[in-house]
């Protein structure tokens, strides 16, 4: 008998494709197997999660979704900076973008008195892991997610930082809330790596390779993830060969992060 893949994830069938995604990501939240690995019910939902996936990518890579014609309108996400925040924040780019820090932190730092704002805490974190000073890096973009709990993007500079520190447990909590709420392939792509990473450390094998299939699947033109890929499962082969040398450098730059900062400022 086929199975509904409608049901597995609750929505009709006239779903459009955003609200099938939305209803995917709310339950691979709830199931997903690094939520539950000390939980008795952990094989359960394990093959929740399974079910949830094959129902997901069934429905929206197939003719089943329903596409209106009209966009829905979306949400607006600026933010309201008065003058003189915008003025340390330019000068905080400026510094940045010239390789200069710790100048970019006391700026952001500065516009932050002025105006507090997810965005400027996002860009004192990012100057401070440029830094290499991780530990100092981990609060602001705490502060970010705390301000903005939408914003997939804000999980992973969190998430990477505490990746760096080697918080593995911590690091992988938001980096599945980044997973289910990223919508752009190429940052997922960098959030899978970085979950397939983590639980290497964690000698969890399975969801390594799971991950780095999906880091393939969302972005299969970097060839990276590909070899990546390859390497584990070459390490999976032969695991007394030595530990899997990944190497995997994190490309996030400042100006990723802005996004539409200067269409939003100067449109006010």
């Amino acid at each position: 008998m086929d199975k509904d893949y409608y049901k597995i994830l609750g929505v009709p069938r006239s779903a459009t494709r955003e609200e099938v995604t939305k209803a995917y990501k709310l339950l691979a939240a709830k199931y997903h197997p690094d939520k539950h690995h000390t939980n008795p019910l952990y094989e359960l939902a394990e093959e929740k999660f399974k079910e949830i996936n094959e129902a997901y990518h069934a429905i929206v890579g197939g003719e089943y979704v329903y596409t209106p014609s009209k966009k829905r309108p979306g949400r607006k996400t600026h933010d309201d900076l008065n003058q003189d925040a915008k003025e340390h924040l330019f000068r905080g780019i400026s510094f940045f973008n010239e390789g200069n820090f710790k100048g970019a932190i006391k700026q952001f730092e500065n516009a932050l008195k002025r105006s507090e704002s997810p965005m400027l805490f996002n860009l004192l974190g990012l100057a401070c892991c440029e830094t290499g000073d991780y530990k100092r890096a981990v609060e602001p973009l705490m502060k970010a997610i705390q301000l903005d709990e939408e914003n997939g993007k804000y999980y992973l500079d969190a998430g990477h930082a505490l990746y760096k520190l080697g918080l593995w447990e911590k690091a992988i909590d938001l980096l599945i809330d980044s997973y289910n709420l990223l919508k752009e392939d190429r940052r997922l792509g960098v959030c899978c790596v970085f979950l397939a990473i983590c639980n290497y450390h964690l000698s969890r094998y399975s969801r390594t390779e799971f991950f780095l299939e999906e880091a393939v699947n969302y972005d299969p033109d970097n060839p990276s993830y590909r070899v990546l890929l390859d390497e584990f499962r070459g390490f999976l082969e032969n695991p007394s060969s030595g530990r899997w040398k990944h190497r995997f450098t994190f490309t996030s730059r400042l100006e990723d992060s802005l996004g539409n900062l200067f269409h939003t400022i100067f449109s006010k």
